[in-house]
């Protein structure tokens, strides 16, 4: 296993929750970030070595004090060699930001520079990537706001619908996972959002990610969506919503993950990859009608697995002929950029050997060590080649740093 030196390293000035680099510009991203204000007599000191994943949740999902305010802010960078320059600050007075994400569609209303983040107050907010028509510089615009539930309840991650832009799926600290449905499609301030519960989760709805061509028969231009999602209750469930008669179950799993599900990642043909709390990474079969969903691999990667990124197949491997077919290299696989909370950032190999298709492996190929607090947020900047640039964050230490990974020969 690799261990990896940053090329360079920031400290903000408030905790980073997350990161996305811009689809269509990638030498532009941006981080979110989160700071609770306590308001009680006795200040709120957080452990900076925390190892609990109670403290974790604690820490993005204290909703008990009604007296306490978040805030936080949007910080637009620019990639230039070596140097990661920060180049414009929205300040999030009113709100925090829990994640972010841009959207992956170029429709009339947007081109792909449209993001989505969610808050610390129940809603969404969406902002447009702008450029300065006398200075040419890079901004964000904000283009509307939308209350989704309760002011309350914290909106603890978001994912655009993959072949739909008028659809963003929400999971909510109480539990609930939602679609919010923009009528126009354009996201504006006096567009119409209609929102749908699709499932509730018995604790914090940690994250969810939608299903396309689940078992190669299924898509959804029945208007059916299949959503993905994973709670703090431990179960990992697949629901369909059709827009019209709701949403139906299709399978429900509490036994597999041992503490809360937290990230998931689908790679198509019923597979899954998934992290949790209980510091593992796992790939699961689950066919979505007939069968029982297996765990086909799972490693223990040293901290809470947080969120799940695709770095993409390894040199000769694309990711859906991996996913769909036995490789006769069984050094290829898949690569998967993990961010494990109190120890730090992992680069995993996901492989399947020739000698069957459960035999399937997870191998640690990089760890970056650098960060002393909680990895929440970590992203690869898009892009062909061998050579990968990554951005991680820690929380507590407000750390923000860039690295590089060679994958080729891996």
């Amino acid at each position: 296993m690799t261990s990896i030196s940053s090329t360079r390293s920031l400290t903000l000035d408030l905790p980073p929750s997350c990161i996305a680099f811009c689809p269509t510009q990638p030498h532009l991203s941006i981080v979110g970030t989160y700071h609770l204000h306590d308001n009680r007599t006795t200040t709120h000191k957080p452990t900076p070595s925390a190892t609990d994943a109670d403290e974790a949740a604690d820490d993005q999902d204290d909703t008990a004090q009604p007296a306490q305010t978040r805030s936080g802010s949007l910080i637009l960078y620019e990639l230039n060699g070596d140097e990661i320059l920060p180049i414009a600050t929205s300040p999030t007075p009113d709100f925090a930001i829990l994640d972010a994400k841009w959207s992956p569609h170029t429709t009339t209303t947007h081109s792909g520079e449209l993001l989505a983040i969610a808050t610390s107050t129940g809603s969404l907010a969406f902002y447009d990537l702008s450029t300065d028509r006398s200075s040419g510089a890079k901004g964000l615009t904000l283009r509307g706001s939308k209350q989704i539930c309760e002011p309350s309840v914290l909106v603890l991650s978001l994912a655009w619908h993959p072949s739909r832009a008028d659809v963003v799926g929400v999971t909510l600290s109480d539990g609930r996972v939602c679609l919010c449905c923009c009528e126009s499609g354009a996201w504006a301030a006096e567009s119409t959002v209609r929102v749908t519960t699709v499932f509730e989760h018995g604790l914090e709805a940690w994250t969810l990610a939608f299903t396309t061509g689940w078992d190669d028969e299924d898509d959804d231009d029945d208007g059916q969506m299949g959503v993905l999602s994973g709670g703090d209750d431990l179960v990992l469930q697949l629901s369909n919503w059709d827009g019209s008669a709701g949403s139906t179950p299709r399978w429900q799993d509490r036994k597999i993950h041992q503490a809360g599900v937290t990230a998931i990642l689908p790679l198509g043909h019923g597979l899954i990859v998934t992290g949790s709390y209980d510091d593992r990474i796992r790939l699961i079969s689950a066919p979505s009608i007939g069968g029982r969903r297996q765990v086909l691999a799972e490693l223990d990667l040293g901290g809470g697995v947080w969120r799940l990124v695709l770095l993409g197949g390894l040199p000769g491997q694309d990711g859906v002929s991996f996913a769909h077919t036995a490789s006769s290299d069984s050094t290829r696989g898949l690569l998967i950029l993990a961010s494990c909370m109190h120890a730090g950032t992992r680069i995993v190999k996901l492989s399947r050997s020739e000698q069957g298709e459960k035999d399937w492996t997870f191998e640690v190929l990089a760890r970056f060590g650098e960060h002393k607090s909680m990895n929440y947020g970590s992203d690869v900047q898009p892009g062909e080649g061998r050579m990968k640039t990554i951005v991680s964050t820690s929380f507590y230490d407000k750390l923000l740093c860039l690295w590089r990974f060679d994958i080729g020969g891996k």
